[in-house]
């Protein structure tokens, strides 16, 4: 439990750091985040606050921290989407600097050190990424997790942004109810040349998600063109990034051949109806683009 005594950082002075959490109906995975962003986990860090913001039909994760997390800032979201509960959490923030990290990560002990250090090494910094690692190795194809070793991804699951900056940016999208709010995002930081580093001591531990729908997975089907749909509208410069059907086709193929025997080798064919789902989709999203170029 995060009791008073540990969670003095929270109270004494302006944060230096406001955490953002989006969650979903998850109140176990929210749980184990939430102690992992204890005073005794981030031993060294500035103040720093927590924020939930919440999105759930219940109010099963309202009762978990009014219990258990009582210095916790617990705030019903906009339940428009992932990109409209975090902008939802960034509106109560205090802090100098918005850190986002999803409901089901792990901090590290020193994630929040790890951030600040970079900061103060670099004052023109504007935005940071860090490390996000999966807590074991893959089983089966029809898992997936937002893997982030080397930077370059800037996922919501562990993004740090200076708060002055992100309302300057009009924050996330709320046009992007399911996905590639965060790859918006991530195109108007570079358009606005924004400095940006990854930070891997800055490291969450993301659990592998099921692709297949139901359960933990609230993704709608085919919201991936959809989200892409959205994006070239909105970023048409970005379709040499994001509009090549010919990339589409050789991504198909390379589902079709190599990652195909992968998973039949290695996975022992475990998770082929999601490979072979994703598969299509990469056709149609070929297709798709084609079209939308012409």
């Amino acid at each position: 439990l995060l009791k008073k005594s540990s969670m003095n950082k929270l109270d004494d002075l302006k944060p230096v750091f406001s955490v953002v959490i989006p969650t979903y109906e998850r109140p176990g995975d929210l749980r184990k985040c939430l102690l992992s962003l204890s005073s005794e986990q981030q031993n060294g860090a500035s103040p720093y606050e927590l924020i939930v913001t919440d999105d759930s039909k219940n109010d099963t994760s309202q009762k978990l921290i009014s219990k258990e997390f009582p210095n916790v800032s617990w705030g019903e979201g906009k339940k428009k989407g992932p990109a409209g509960n975090r902008n939802a959490g960034v509106a109560r923030a205090k802090g100098e600097w918005i850190v986002f990290i999803d409901d089901d990560c792990i901090a590290q002990p020193e994630f929040l050190s790890a951030y600040e250090n970079a900061i103060k090494s670099d004052p023109k910094l504007g935005a940071l990424e860090g490390r996000i690692y999966p807590d074991r190795p893959k089983k089966t194809w029809a898992e997936g997790c937002p893997e982030n070793e080397y930077g370059g991804m800037f996922w919501t699951s562990n993004l740090c942004v200076k708060k002055s900056l992100f309302i300057e940016l009009q924050g996330f999208d709320e046009s992007f109810e399911v996905a590639f709010e965060d790859v918006d995002f991530a195109h108007r930081l570079a358009k606005a040349e924004i400095n940006t580093t990854f930070v891997y001591g800055a490291a969450v531990c993301h659990p592998w998600r099921s692709l297949r729908s139901g359960g933990k997975n609230w993704k709608r089907k085919g919201y991936e063109l959809e989200s892409l749909a959205l994006f070239l509208e909105k970023h048409p410069e970005a379709s040499s990034k994001y509009g090549s059907a010919y990339t589409y086709l050789r991504h198909f193929c390379r589902m079709l051949s190599k990652d195909l025997a992968f998973c039949i080798l290695h996975f022992k064919g475990r998770g082929i109806d999601t490979l072979l789902t994703q598969a299509t989709t990469t056709l149609r999203t070929a297709w798709f683009v084609r079209k939308f170029k012409s």
